[in-house]
């Protein structure tokens, strides 16, 4: 081997490690954000209702980065409830931003593997069936769900998808969804 082609490989290892490195530093969490528990409690039936302060992400006309918006979900008993009412909050959108999701789509169910931190998201057949289709519009769907579920929720390290109860190879013939997806947080602006 010649010594060009020794040294243009070294570099080029070097470069795919810094690249690589780059790329773990992105995906990292951002520091200091915790829901917020909120002094409001409200009577609620046989007891003070709990609420928390959520800042949910959405896309907007004016950036590529999901921007913030704040909302509050009254915490219930069970944990895994209020991931579902979140998840209600993101698909139920916002007025003033792009929700990259069908209008049609539903959430079937929703469980937390706490050993791994992977929480599994169940929804209906019109996820696939009415998708726009395209690697941008899956690619959207899926960190806009994954970002917005681990940024708010550091218990959750990753997010699998399922649809109708059943892993599914893709959304649209793109992106491979057997495989749970970790966030990354460079889709997220003003964090």
């Amino acid at each position: 081997m010649k010594k060009k082609t020794r040294t243009f490989l070294v570099i080029a290892v070097v470069v795919l490690l810094l690249a690589l490195a780059a790329q773990r530093l992105l995906r990292k969490s951002p520091a200091g954000f915790e829901p917020e528990r909120l002094n409001r409690e409200e009577e609620h039936g046989d007891g003070i209702a709990e609420f928390i302060k959520v800042k949910l992400f959405f896309l907007s006309e004016t950036s590529r980065l999901l921007q913030p918006v704040y909302r509050e979900i009254e915490v219930p008993e069970i944990r895994e409830d209020l991931y579902r009412k979140f998840v209600s909050l993101l698909l139920a959108g916002d007025a003033a931003h792009i929700t990259p999701v069908p209008s049609d789509v539903q959430l079937r169910s929703l469980h937390f593997l706490d050993g791994g931190g992977t929480l599994l998201l169940d929804f209906t057949e019109s996820l696939s069936a009415s998708f726009p289709g395209g690697t941008a519009a899956e690619l959207e769907f899926i960190y806009f769900m994954v970002d917005n579920i681990c940024y708010n929720f550091r218990e959750i390290k990753k997010v699998k998808f399922l649809i109708g109860g059943n892993e599914s190879k893709s959304l649209a013939g793109h992106i491979d969804l057997e495989r749970p997806f970790f966030p990354d947080f460079s889709w997220l602006g003003d964090k």
